[in-house]
Formats: structure tokens, sequence, C-alpha cells
């Protein structure tokens, strides 16, 4: 685990507990003010321990301090704050903001650690964000595939189900493939979402699988153990896009890695998106069963296909 950024992480946390007990002590000192009878029950509770042990039943003083903390509460509302005004309100109730739930790392640590990681990671990928505006189905126009498809309405039906994606995003939509030669949209697509899946507040990581796969592989073969862990950011991140499977050297390692990530990320229900210029055959070839499989039973494919836009694009340039 990256110490720095899990240094980070407990000192957000911290910062958070610091400010509920702030803001519950405004709270109390603003009722002890406003509504002194409150001030004074309060003041009774808190003699509690020093009555147990002058001797007095501990079951009477529980009922009296249950039925002080409901007349409080009825206080509070009968003066226009919420019954619950002098609770602790921590960010995180199951730990109250320490990050740990007896001896092991609490939810809200684990997110905020995986939260801090994807955010490092996606400013160092520097990503150049597309929109679906930008996506000129121009180009597209009077052409036809191999089996005699529009191109047009093939890629005008694809750019209409990348808009609708990413308009409904959730933290369990499908996964999706994108396959096709080079430059026919996947790359403008797929970074077209992620645009405005970031306006939603989500976390993603964008990346070639080649980039992303040598840098698991480094910090799991160094020989000093590495304070980064890659592949579990990949495997909780809310949203994954993976460019140029089929790029990467085919060894047993990346074959596993892959697995690793597809599998795992099916499991917890998180969306993925993988783009490919390989054609199905060409997959089936590279890739192993179990892996083929769960491309083919759950990921939507969709099928890119239309001339080379990049160097389209280039030729009109150079015609300006």
């Amino acid at each position: 685990m990256n110490q720095k950024i899990f240094q980070k992480a407990l000192q957000i946390i911290s910062m958070r507990r610091i400010k509920a007990k702030t803001e519950n002590e405004q709270h109390y000192q603003e009722i002890n003010s406003k509504i002194p009878e409150i001030a004074e029950i309060n003041y009774q509770l808190a003699q509690t321990s020093a009555r147990i042990l002058m001797g007095e039943d501990i079951e009477i003083l529980k009922r009296q301090n249950l039925q002080a903390q409901r007349y409080c509460s009825q206080l509070l509302e009968n003066h226009g704050y919420p019954p619950d005004y002098l609770d602790m309100h921590y960010t995180c109730p199951k730990c109250q903001d320490t990050g740990y739930q007896g001896n092991t790392y609490c939810s809200c640590l684990e997110k905020l650690i995986a939260s801090l990681g994807t955010a490092e990671m996606t400013q160092q990928t520097q990503l150049k964000l597309c929109n679906f505006d930008q996506f000129n189905l121009e180009y597209y126009q009077g052409r036809t595939t191999d089996d005699g498809r529009n191109c047009y309405t093939l890629m005008s039906n694809i750019l209409q189900r990348c808009r609708y994606y990413a308009a409904n995003f959730h933290a369990h939509s499908p996964s999706l493939l994108f396959f096709g030669d080079v430059g026919v949209g996947k790359t403008h697509l797929s970074l077209s979402i992620v645009t405005e899946v970031l306006k939603q507040g989500y976390e993603v990581i964008y990346d070639s699988i080649g980039n992303l796969i040598s840098r698991i592989e480094q910090e799991h073969f160094s020989r000093e153990k590495s304070q980064e862990d890659t592949l579990q950011i990949l495997l909780n991140t809310d949203f994954l896009i993976l460019d140029d499977l089929g790029t990467e050297f085919q060894t047993q390692f990346n074959l596993s890695v892959i697995y690793t990530i597809i599998n795992t990320r099916i499991n917890r229900n998180l969306p993925t998106i993988i783009s490919t210029n390989l054609n199905w055959k060409q997959l089936s070839d590279q890739y192993e069963e179990r892996i083929m499989s769960r491309l083919f039973a759950v990921y939507e494919s969709l099928e890119f296909r239309g001339p080379d836009i990049r160097l389209a694009k280039k030729r009109n340039s150079q015609y300006l």
C-alpha cells in the first residue's frame, strides 16, 4: 500500500472526526444559551457515573436518563430544532471517523484510499477528454461494410447507444466491448463517455491495457516491496476503461492479470469498457476460453466500422 496515500487518507478521516466534535460542541453551546432547561438536564445526565458510585440503582438511573433524553428531544423540536441536534454526527457512524473497526480497516478508509489512488493514477494518465458533439458522422457517409451494411447507420446507432450509456450511467452499469479497426472512433466515444461520467462524480481510470499491465508487473516483480497497488485500484475503481486489448505481450502473467481484472469486476458488478482493434476470431485465437466466455456472455459488444478517421482528418488538414 502506498504509505503516502494511506497517511493522507488517515489525515482526512481525522479531520472529519475533529469537524464532527467541533460542530457538536457548537451545538451544545448554542442550545445551552437558548434553552437553559436542556442545559440543566444535560448537567444532571453528566452526573450519572458519580451517582452510580454513590450506590444509586443502575436500572432506575437508566430509566430516568432515557426519560430525560426523550424530554430533551421534545424540547428541541418545540424550539424548531431536529430531535438529534445534540447527537454526534460522524461522516462514518460505523467507525466514528477513526478509520478502524476493531483491528481492521473500516470500509470508509478503504474507499478513501482507493479514491485517492484513482485520482493519482488519473492525473498521471493526463487524459485528453472528448465530447459527443465532436463526433462527426459525415466521415461514414457513403461507406458500407464487407457484408453490405451501411456504416453511417451503424455508427449513428453506436453514437446514440454511447450517449444513452453516459447519460444513464450508474454504479452498476453494464460493461461494453468496443471492437473495430484502427481509427474508426472507439477512443473518441470512450473518452466522450468518460467526460460525462466524470461530471457525475464517479471515479474513472482510463489507460491502455499495456501500460497498466506493465505497471502491475513492475510492482509485482520488483525486488523492493512497492508501495503502490495498481491492481487493487483497477479492481475497485467505479469505472474502468481498458484501451487497446490485444497489444500487450502475451505472457502467462499478463493473461492472468487480464482475467483477474475482467472476472473480479464482473463479480463486483462494476462497469468496464474494453476496446480492441481485433475482431472476434482474432480475440478467440489470442485469449483463452475463460476470458472469452466472460467477454461474450457479460459484455455488450459494439462493432465499429468505417474509414480510418485519423487519416481522413490528416488528409483534410493538408488541403486547408
